[in-house]
């Protein structure tokens, strides 16, 4: 039995769900929300805040993604 969904594929690489090699990052703690799972704590880097949640909802698409405080 498959534990996940192959229609809701994440975008992956460089510059779209991680950092450019030899870009200056820091890291960001940020919460994904998936429909009825329980949220997630995820740390990722990145320059700043709007492109660490932009990694974030291009490896989980369709979920909510927020800046954890």
């Amino acid at each position: 039995m498959l534990l996940w969904r192959d229609e809701e594929r994440g975008n992956y690489g460089p510059g779209i769900s991680r950092p450019r090699e030899g870009d200056v990052t820091k890291l960001f703690t940020l919460q994904v929300i998936q429909g009825g799972n329980r949220p997630m704590k995820v740390t990722l880097p990145a320059r700043n805040k709007t492109e660490a949640v932009r990694f974030a909802r291009n490896r989980w698409p369709g979920a909510q993604v927020e800046v954890a405080a």
